[in-house]
């Protein structure tokens, strides 16, 4: 299967394309409720990769874990078997049209390049059934990666993009490795938590004494 018919680059080119038209017209932002609309309140496995993607882009304080709410609400909906309607606190929420268009551009280049390595297998870990547990996964992570706390959500949220990007090509095996990162990652985030409380109590110890 070349690059150009392997399905991961068809949603890549749909993203693209799709933002492009946005991004036509005076906008220059476009809100998370506007996102869902432009790909599809039923694209749940769609917008899961493109707000993974999203979250490795820097942002304004806050911005992670709006992103990180944004996942959950996704995986909520496709728990549920509904679309996607985000509460308005982080609906609203704008992003730059032109920061969005020109990652989805990188999107489709290194989509290009991993179909060299990705392709369709293992395919019971993809198909409709792999929904559910998906969901509960992905909820599972977001809620960590939205604590507050620096650098709790970049190794998971590469988990959840791996994992993101081959449920979209079918491809089994890379699920497999991105649940492999997902849990690295979130042996990493747990030691950071449990780092910073442990230095919080300590500081509350050393002005108590």
């Amino acid at each position: 299967m070349t690059g150009s018919t392997a399905p991961i680059a068809r949603y890549t080119r749909r993203i693209a394309s799709a933002l492009r038209r946005a991004g036509a017209g005076e906008q220059k932002h476009l809100t998370l409720s506007g996102l869902v609309e432009l790909l599809g309140p039923t694209a749940h496995r769609l917008l899961l990769l493109v707000v993974s993607l999203f979250n490795m882009i820097p942002g304004p304080p806050g911005y992670g874990g709006t992103i990180a709410w944004t996942t959950c609400a996704i995986a909520v909906a496709m728990l549920a078997g509904r679309p996607i309607r985000l509460p308005r606190i982080i609906g609203d929420r704008k992003l730059s049209l032109d920061l969005m268009i020109r990652a989805s551009d990188q999107v489709t280049k290194v989509a290009n390049i991993l179909t060299r390595f990705s392709r369709p297998r293992l395919r019971w870990l993809t198909g409709a059934s792999a929904n559910l547990p998906y969901a509960v996964l992905v909820i599972a992570v977001s809620l960590v990666m939205a604590l507050p706390i620096p650098f709790i959500n970049a190794v998971p949220n590469v988990g959840l993009c791996i994992i993101a990007f081959s449920m979209l090509n079918r491809d089994g095996v890379g699920v497999i490795i991105g649940l492999v990162a997902t849990l690295i990652g979130l042996t990493i985030a747990g030691a950071i938590f449990f780092g910073a409380f442990h230095l919080g109590m300590a500081a509350i110890d050393a002005v108590g004494a």
